[in-house]
C-alpha cells in the first residue's frame, strides 16, 4: 500500500453505503483506493504512506458543496477582497465544505462585475484557490414582493444589453444565475444562460405554473432555496377558495429540476424536508446554507451593518437589534454551516447518513457537472474528503489530497 495520505480505522462513506471498519488511500491529490481495514496501526506500519491517521471510528466522507453561500465570519462574497475571500475559504474548511459557489447579491452591474473579477484573483491562490468553484448571480432579477434580503431600489428585469455584458465579461465564471420567471425577458434568459453552459435557476418568485413551465422549457433545471421568498400556490381571482398550481406544483412535477433546502428548521420548517425527499429523485436534493456574514461566530455575536442596523447571531441564525418590539428579535438571515446543515437533514428526514450525504455532495456535483471528478468517494476522482465524529463535528478537512484542516483531538 503506497501513497501520501492513509485514513484508517473509520467509517468510509460512499454513493450507496456505508463501510465499517475501512480505509481510504490518497496520492497526487487523488482517491486511489478503499475498502475495509486496515483496522489499526499494527496492521498499517508496513504500508509506505508518507502520512497515516486513526480516525477512530469517525465517518470518512467526501468534501461538502455549498452551492449558496454569501458569506462566512466576516467575509462577504459581495464586498470582500480577494484576499479576505481566500480568508473566508480556509474558514469554510473547517465545517467540511471544499467547494463553495460565492453567492452575489443584487446590486446595480457594475458592482457585482467587479466583484466577479475579485472571483477569479481568488481562483489563482494555490491552496484554497479551488475551493470556490464559481460564482452564484442572486438578483437583481427578482420579484419584488419576494425580495427577501435584496434591496428593493436594484430589482429590474433583465435588460438583454447588461445579460450579454455580465456573460461577456465574467461568463467563464458564473455557474448559476437566480431569477423570477414572471419577468420580462424570463424565457430569453433561461435560453441564453443555458446555451452558456450556465445554470438557469427559478427563485424569489411568484410566478404562476404557466411561467414556471415556460422558464424549465428554456432550459431552467434548479430551484433557489425553496420556501424561502417563493410562494407557491394563488386563490383563483375567479372561484373564491379554490387554489391556482404555482411555482412549487411546477417544479415538483418536473424530475429534471433540482431543489435546494436551506438546512435550518427556522428558514424551513421541518415537515418540508420530508416532504422533499419524498417527491424528489434521488439525485435532484440539494442542502445549502444561504450563509452570510457572521456565520461561525459564537452565539451572542453582535454585527453591524453598512446601513447602521445591527443584528446578532443565535443558533445557526442572525436575528434583528431594535428599540421596536416588533422588530427587535426578527430573522434576518441564515447562519448555518454544512456541518449542521447536514445533521439537521438526518434528523429531520431519518435518512441514513449515505442518503442524506448526498444532498451536500454528490447531487450539487451532478447539478454543476462535476461529479466526474467530485462528489463521492471513487477512485481516481479529488480527493476532497472529511472525516467527522457522530455528532457532525469535523475533524480533518483534506482538499485535493493536502489536509487544509485539522482539529487538536486527532
Amino acid at each position: 500500500m503506497n501513497g501520501d495520505l492513509l485514513l484508517y480505522n473509520g467509517c468510509v462513506v460512499t454513493e450507496t453505503h456505508a463501510i465499517e471498519n475501512g480505509y481510504l488511500l490518497i496520492d497526487g491529490g487523488e482517491i486511489i483506493s478503499y475498502g475495509e481495514g486496515p483496522s489499526n496501526k499494527k496492521d498499517c506500519a508496513n504500508a509506505e504512506v508518507n502520512l497515516k491517521i486513526d480516525c477512530k471510528s469517525m465517518y470518512i466522507v467526501p468534501g461538502f458543496i455549498d452551492i449558496h453561500t454569501h458569506g462566512i465570519m466576516d467575509v462577504d462574497f459581495m464586498e470582500s477582497p480577494a484576499e479576505k475571500i481566500v480568508e473566508g475559504l480556509n474558514e469554510y474548511t473547517r465545517y467540511g465544505v471544499t467547494g463553495v459557489l460565492g453567492t452575489t447579491l443584487s446590486n446595480p452591474l457594475y458592482n457585482i462585475l467587479k466583484q466577479l473579477k475579485e472571483f477569479r484573483k481568488v481562483r489563482e491562490d494555490k491552496t484554497f484557490g479551488n475551493v470556490l468553484i464559481g460564482a452564484h448571480i442572486e438578483g437583481p432579477w427578482l420579484a419584488p414582493r419576494c425580495r427577501g434580503g435584496h434591496a428593493l431600489e436594484y430589482l429590474v428585469h433583465p435588460d438583454r444589453d447588461d445579460v450579454e455584458r455580465l456573460l461577456g465579461e465574467a461568463g467563464d465564471i458564473i455557474k448559476t444565475v437566480t431569477f423570477a420567471p414572471e419577468l420580462n425577458n424570463s424565457i430569453w434568459l433561461a435560453e441564453r444562460l443555458t446555451r452558456e453552459g450556465i445554470i438557469p435557476v427559478i427563485g424569489h418568485t411568484e410566478a404562476t405554473y404557466e411561467q414556471t413551465e415556460a422558464v424549465i422549457r428554456a432550459g431552467a433545471r434548479h430551484v433557489t432555496h425553496m420556501y424561502d421568498a417563493l410562494l407557491s400556490y394563488k386563490e383563483n381571482p375567479k372561484e373564491a377558495l379554490v387554489m391556482m398550481p404555482g411555482v412549487e406544483t411546477s417544479v415538483v412535477l418536473h424530475d429534471e429540476v433540482s431543489i435546494e433546502l436551506i438546512g435550518c428548521p427556522i428558514h424551513v420548517p421541518k415537515p418540508f424536508f420530508r416532504y422533499i425527499n419524498k417527491v424528489k429523485p434521488a439525485d435532484k436534493k440539494i442542502i445549502v446554507t444561504d450563509s452570510l456574514v457572521g456565520t461561525g461566530m459564537k452565539n451572542g455575536t453582535i454585527l453591524t451593518c453598512k446601513d447602521g442596523r445591527k443584528v446578532y447571531v443565535r443558533d445557526g441564525v442572525l436575528r434583528m437589534i431594535d428599540d421596536d418590539p416588533s422588530i427587535n428579535g426578527n430573522l434576518t438571515g441564515s447562519a448555518v454551516t454544512m456541518n449542521l446543515a447536514l445533521k439537521r437533514l438526518v434528523a429531520y428526514t431519518g435518512q441514513p447518513l449515505p442518503e442524506a450525504l448526498r444532498w451536500a455532495t454528490i447531487n450539487p456535483a451532478k447539478l454543476l457537472g462535476l461529479d466526474q471528478s467530485k462528489g463521492s468517494i471513487k477512485p481516481g476522482k479529488d480527493a476532497d474528503i472529511v472525516v467527522m465524529d457522530e455528532n457532525f463535528n469535523v475533524k480533518v478537512t483534506v482538499l485535493k489530497g493536502s489536509i487544509v484542516y485539522r482539529s487538536s483531538d486527532l
